[in-house]
């Protein structure tokens, strides 16, 4: 795309507005006269030009790193400038001093319309006097080593740090504590605050390691009251108790997804199996949505794939789900009219898809979030708990740790070994009598 004009004996530089903003520049595109005949002399000078309008676009759309890129581009046209002044044998440097002119009017622009502070800031990062706060981003993302869902985060958190400090030099414990009032104020909660901060830590060790910060500079340490992290925290630390489904619960969120009512206006009998599935084993969503038909037996399911050690157990089929099983093992033949038999590495429930994580229950466990919501259910009801809950009401010890283990929360080495052997043991429990009430069996048909 053409940025210069040629209009009479003169170059003119220009730069159509984008529509999105131009309600908000108050124009349709940018011209401004070269002063000059010459085409190579005009495409140095609009260099500089367009670098500042296309700042002023981001800035409209609201980009929030538009001032360290607008002096990116002066950093590197000055930097050719001084390049192509000494190879055409200039003495005086006569296109730098023209770009250093436009350069000052740029900061003195600036600092009328935005204030001393970001245009001491610009010249800072320009002549190379301040450190940019995001000068080692792109090699910081490159070496973080944490799982992938986890680095996407921190690489879209990070962003935020660089736009409330442009420069190094900004950064101290007083400015991140304002930031993080500011955040507040905003709505942010306190266990977010406290996912922002991991990734600003993370990059300013990094930064520490490579020696662009002080050793014993520490502006993120002791800036956020852990005590007011809120809930969020409180349950990774085991402090809030999970709440379990009433039986009553479970069958209106069967029936509700089963039906199509609450946030979907359509059944989902996916969703539906998975409740079903959940409520008559204590499994978590995403230890459902990994079974694969070679972990299923006569009589019992084989969670290899658990969150936790205590998660890797067998749990017995209730007769109430073995129908809904049987079913589910089967596949739609290609003509449609019939079912066959899954093969053995076909998951059980086969229309779910894996998302950039390789996580299947993520969809399916976003709906039945938007269900749970939709019901008056809060975030804190957990299925596989009320099988724990419940267990408290089992007649015998035995039973009552045995119903624990079902559910992964007891590992093989805290029980005996007739207390290992699930499912023969367990197989003989009345759930239906402790896990759902008669309703759910009368009314949970696949």
């Amino acid at each position: 795309m053409a940025y210069i004009e040629r209009r009479r004996n003169l170059w003119y530089a220009l730069l159509t507005v984008p529509a999105d903003v131009r309600g908000k520049l108050g124009k349709l595109r940018f011209v401004q006269s070269l002063g000059t005949p010459d085409k190579t002399q005009a495409s140095i000078l609009a260099a500089p030009l367009l670098a500042r309008w296309k700042a002023e676009i981001r800035e409209a759309r609201g980009t929030t790193n538009a001032v360290l890129e607008e002096a990116g581009r002066w950093r590197k046209h000055l930097s050719e400038q001084a390049i192509i002044d000494r190879q055409m044998g200039d003495p005086y440097g006569t296109g730098s001093l023209e770009l250093h002119d436009q350069l000052r009017e740029r900061i003195e622009l600036i600092a009328q319309t935005k204030g001393a502070d970001e245009a001491e800031t610009l010249h800072g990062i320009i002549t190379g006097r301040l450190i940019p706060t995001g000068v080692k981003e792109a090699e910081w993302k490159e070496q973080l080593q944490v799982v992938p869902k986890t680095k996407d985060q921190m690489i879209k958190d990070l962003p935020l740090l660089v736009a409330r400090f442009p420069t190094l030099d900004q950064i101290t414990k007083s400015s991140v504590k304002k930031w993080l009032d500011d955040m507040r104020v905003k709505g942010k909660s306190p266990a977010t605050l406290d996912r922002i901060l991991t990734a600003a830590r993370n990059y300013w060790k990094y930064l520490q390691s490579h020696d662009v910060v002080p050793v014993e500079a520490a502006p993120f340490k002791g800036v956020l009251d852990l005590s007011k992290v809120g809930e969020a925290k409180a349950k990774k630390r085991g402090k809030v108790t999970n709440l379990p489904y009433e039986p009553k619960d479970v069958v209106s969120l069967y029936n509700a997804a089963k039906d199509g009512r609450g946030s979907r206006p359509t059944p989902d009998h996916e969703l539906a199996a998975l409740i079903k599935l959940g409520a008559y084993t204590g499994a978590r969503i995403e230890e459902l949505c990994s079974l694969k038909v070679s972990n299923i037996k006569k009589d019992a399911f084989y969670i290899g794939d658990s969150k936790t050690a205590a998660g890797i157990r067998e749990v017995p089929i209730h007769g109430a789900i073995k129908e809904l099983v049987k079913w589910l093992m089967k596949k739609p033949t290609e003509d449609g009219n019939s079912l066959k038999d899954k093969a053995k590495d076909d998951y059980l429930l086969s229309d779910l898809t894996f998302n950039k994580y390789g996580d299947r229950s993520n969809a399916i466990g976003k709906r039945f979030g938007r269900l749970k919501e939709a019901l008056g259910f809060d975030g804190s009801h957990k299925g596989h708990h009320k099988v724990s809950k419940l267990s408290c009401n089992f007649d015998g010890p035995e039973t009552r740790r045995n119903s624990k283990r079902m559910a992964g929360r007891l590992g093989p080495r805290d029980c005996t070994k007739s207390e290992q052997l699930l499912p023969s043991s367990l197989v003989k429990m009345d759930i239906d009598r402790h896990l759902l009430t008669a309703s759910m069996c009368s009314k949970t048909r696949t």
